[in-house]
Formats: structure tokens, C-alpha cells, sequence
């Protein structure tokens, strides 16, 4: 494996923000990860690992090396109907690899852009399903000691859009593969607000729930490869059930939902930033989306810096008209 220098990282984040890497590594196997982390190593540099760049913010050089991990392989574990895919796969190949496999439960998960490595870290969900109740293992290098480790759920620590991995003691650990736990026998979860509405009672098979999530999260979302974005910028805050009740006396129809706390629930962003005229608003090249008040684009010449002081300008509205500090879904480097 070659050490690459001076990469421009547009291609590398789908946000497409042009910022330079002083050095770049494509790893594709354990060895090409022990010679970039002693690489980096030697050369007293830092370091940031990456995946497909779905869920990062680049706001500067980076003037260390950038770790890709493009490990490969998906593999049904014989006698089980558990999955284990590589790090560097597509999730949104692994989900249609297990529809067509028949193994069940990772359905609603859908085009959700990134790598298989990247869904731990973040703790992916979308439409009631969260990566964490599929779960079953993953292997982790450890960047200080040069050992593998395999960790269980509890392990790593989930919760929401949360793990280990985003904390400071979990920094050294490096995902190369996930295994998840699905099933043969297919049970529905269309309790989904926007699931349920859509399927009108019915009762839809594993693959009408596959496009249908595909069909809602294209017309929500706009392709990265037209106009560059990192889906959600925003994570759906968690307040204290007395704090909703008091909102609402002044907004009667703020939504919330259940979390599994009962002194807490869970109220969408994007209703708070549609209160506030989120839509359209724009800074230097950075514009949020007209029809996703959760979408921050580069409408094609922001650079890294617009899009996180047009955040700050939101999450700042946010927390002077409802009192609710929004916290960052997408990885700010």
C-alpha cells in the first residue's frame, strides 16, 4: 500500500468540500492498517479514520493522515442467520444482500448512506429500527496495542446516534466488521409514524417495506451526488417529559415521541428549525434544503466553514425561541 500525499478531499465526503489531506491511506486489509498507523506513528502525525465521508464535515486541511477503510467481504455465517460484512461495504448493499437472502429485521434501514463500519459508530436507525437491536458483534483493531478485539453490544456502549467508538476511550478502536443478528421469519415494524401512514393498515412483506423506506427517503433527501449534503445535520433531541409539557402550553402542536425513558421524550428537529424559517436560509454557498429543514447542501461552492457557522446560526435560533440546544448528528473535522 502506497501513503499517498496532498489529496484533495471533494471526493472523499458527500458534502464534496474541497479540503487537502497531507497524507491519505487506502486500507483494504489489517496490514495496509498496521503500515498506516506506524506510518503515522513514526512521523508524530494525527490521524482520522474514514469511511465513505457520508456523515462528515471537513472545515479545514487536515494536516495528518486520513485512514480509508475499504475492506471488503460478505459472508452468511454457516448454520446461523447471521451476517458478518467487512468494514469498507456499502450498507445499503448489505441490506439488499440480506433481503435477498431472506434474513429479516434489517429492512427498514435502507439507503442509509455510509459504510458498514461507520453504522456502529453512529448507532444508524430510521423508520423504528436502530442498528443496536440487531446487533450481535464486531471485530475493533486497537490502535495502541496492535491487538484485534472482538466486542459485544454492551461493550460498545449504544445509544442514540451514540457509541463507544464517538467517545474519547473508545478513540484507538478501529472497526473491520460487523455481524448482526437477523431472522428467517419476517415480522413487519411499520409502527413508524411515516410507515404506518403509508401502508394504511396493510400488512407489508419484507420488500414493500425495502422500497417503500427507499421511495421516502429519496422524495425527503437529495442525492450527494447533485447537490452535496450529509442527510440529517441534526439529531433529534431528548428533553425531560416536564419540559414538553411546558413547550406546549406555548405551542400546542409540537410533536414528541416515546423514547425508552418515560421521564423523557424525543421531539424532531426538524419541526423545531421549520418554526424558526429554516428552509432556504443561506450562508456563503451553504443553503438549508428547501424541502428538509434537517439538510444543510453545498450548493456547489461552500466551503467547509459556511456550513458549520450556518449550523451554529440554527442551532443558536433553536435555543433562543425553544430553550433546546440541538446537538450535531454530523461529524464536524
Amino acid at each position: 500500500m502506497e501513503i499517498q500525499q496532498d489529496i484533495d478531499l471533494a471526493p472523499y465526503n458527500s458534502f464534496g468540500i474541497s479540503q487537502q489531506a497531507a497524507y491519505f491511506a487506502d486500507v483494504r486489509q489489517v496490514a495496509d492498517l498496521q503500515q498506516a498507523l506506524a506510518f503515522a506513528q513514526q512521523q508524530q502525525l494525527p490521524m482520522q479514520v474514514l469511511g465513505a465521508g457520508s456523515n462528515t464535515l471537513f472545515t479545514r486541511d487536515f494536516p495528518g493522515l486520513i485512514v480509508q477503510m475499504n475492506c471488503k467481504g460478505i459472508e452468511r455465517l454457516p448454520g446461523t442467520d447471521s451476517v458478518k460484512a467487512a468494514c469498507g461495504e456499502n450498507w445499503h448493499d448489505l441490506v439488499k444482500y440480506c433481503l435477498n437472502n431472506n434474513l429479516y429485521g434489517i429492512e427498514n434501514l435502507a439507503l442509509i448512506p455510509g459504510t458498514v463500519g461507520a453504522a456502529p459508530i453512529q448507532n444508524i436507525g430510521a423508520y423504528g429500527v436502530e442498528l443496536a437491536q440487531l446487533f450481535l458483534q464486531l471485530e475493533a483493531w486497537d490502535s495502541r496495542s496492535g491487538e484485534l478485539h472482538c466486542m459485544t453490544k454492551s461493550a460498545c456502549q449504544f445509544g442514540y446516534r451514540d457509541s463507544l467508538f464517538k467517545q474519547a476511550a473508545g478513540q484507538h478502536l478501529i472497526v473491520l466488521s460487523l455481524t448482526l443478528q437477523l431472522s428467517q421469519e419476517y415480522v413487519p415494524r411499520i409502527d413508524y409514524h411515516g410507515l404506518k401512514q403509508a401502508f394504511g393498515g396493510a400488512e407489508p412483506g419484507p420488500r414493500q417495506v425495502f422500497d417503500k423506506v427507499c421511495e421516502i427517503r429519496r422524495g425527503k433527501l437529495p442525492d450527494p451526488g447533485i447537490l452535496g449534503n450529509a442527510g440529517s445535520f441534526f439529531k433529534n433531541p431528548v428533553i425531560a417529559v416536564s419540559q414538553y409539557q411546558a413547550l406546549q402550553q406555548q405551542y400546542p402542536d409540537l410533536p414528541a415521541y416515546d423514547t425508552e425513558e418515560a421521564a423523557s421524550v424525543k421531539l424532531p428537529a426538524a419541526w423545531l428549525l421549520e418554526q424558526i424559517g429554516a428552509k432556504g436560509r443561506r450562508r456563503g454557498g451553504a443553503a438549508v434544503h428547501a424541502e428538509h429543514a434537517l439538510v444543510l447542501v453545498n450548493t456547489g461552492s461552500a466551503s467547509g466553514e459556511d456550513i458549520l457557522l450556518l449550523a451554529q446560526e440554527l442551532s443558536d435560533a433553536v435555543l433562543q425561541t425553544f430553550g433546546i440546544s440541538l446537538q450535531t448528528e454530523v461529524r464536524i473535522v
